[in-house]
């Protein structure tokens, strides 16, 4: 499960009950019937809504599912010709839009393994996160996609790794963390279970993300999440909280997921004052603890949600 939570959950709902959970043979409870892969969820939305938005970039591109599948494949085909092969380290530096989401696709496609930099490092952090993960290919900010003949790696498994995101380093040095295609995905399915909400969503789905690409919150828990359902994800390369309500709205989002501070500023700034924020439906949050008057604040301003 992924460091963000919805607020108020029904006392009557148990989001991890055991439907659809059975444990191996060490014990460990895992979900059955849901995708192996990363490359199954994507494919699955690329041939059954291909026309469905997937991703949209404030102020840049839109993509549909079989757009993003497309490109995406293009992606891990020029990765393949730079020598990725299943299970090397791609660094992924690009700000959070279009390009990122691709990176990420890209790689998976390509059986490599995403690491995910904290673009606010310095070079010396940075080039650690580099050397620790043992990096094959760095797609730095001024790198363009590389592109090639379409590929998608079709020998993967659930217990593959598919990316590694890094610690704060609050207590030492910054520790990969790795995230196999199972973990992706039982997330996802903690994430709608914990939020009540269905798998078979769709374009009904829209979240916003103001949150970095490079963190949990806005990769696992919305981006990722998204895909599994078939939504769509709303990226803000920038967090701009004067534009985020004319954002909810225009853009039809019915899923914000955040951090406190960020929802502390909106309900504080002018322009949210009158929004219509009927059509959100849940409202979550990640990255640290909240406040009981925020979230009571958070009610009564989002009177639809969850």
């Amino acid at each position: 499960m992924s460091d963000s939570a919805v607020i108020e959950i029904g006392r009557d709902r148990n989001p991890f009950g055991v439907s659809g959970v059975v444990r191996d043979d060490d014990g460990v409870p895992r979900y059955t019937g849901l995708p192996a892969t990363l490359v199954d969820v994507v494919r699955e939305r690329a041939l059954s809504a291909p026309k469905d938005e997937a991703v949209v970039e404030l102020g840049g591109r839109r993509l549909t599912y079989a757009q993003l599948w497309d490109e995406a494949c293009r992606v891990a085909g020029g990765l393949r010709e730079q020598g990725v092969t299943k299970g090397d380290r791609v660094a992924l530096r690009y700000a959070a839009g279009v390009d990122w989401v691709l990176a990420f696709w890209g790689t998976v496609l390509a059986g490599g393994v995403v690491v995910a930099v904290n673009t606010r490092m310095t070079d010396a952090e940075v080039q650690f996160v580099l050397d620790d993960a043992a990096v094959r290919v760095d797609l730095t900010p001024d790198t363009p996609l590389p592109i090639g003949e379409p590929y998608v790696a079709d020998d993967l498994t659930a217990r593959d790794v598919a990316a590694f995101f890094y610690t704060s380093g609050t207590t030492g040095r910054p520790k990969g963390v790795p995230t196999t295609h199972e973990a992706f995905i039982a997330n996802a399915e903690n994430m709608i279970r914990c939020s009540g909400i269905s798998r078979d969503l769709g374009s009904d789905y829209r979240t916003l993300v103001s949150v970095p690409l490079f963190h949990v919150t806005g990769c696992n828990s919305q981006l990722l999440v998204a895909a599994y359902v078939g939504g769509t994800s709303v990226i803000m390369p920038q967090l701009d909280v004067a534009t985020m309500a004319d954002i909810v709205v225009v853009e039809r989002i019915g899923y914000l997921i955040t951090v406190p501070a960020v929802y502390a500023l909106l309900l504080r700034h002018p322009a949210f004052a009158g929004a219509d924020v009927s059509g959100v439906r849940v409202v979550g949050y990640g990255g640290a603890p909240i406040a009981p008057t925020l979230v009571q604040q958070l009610q009564a301003a989002f009177p639809r949600r969850r």
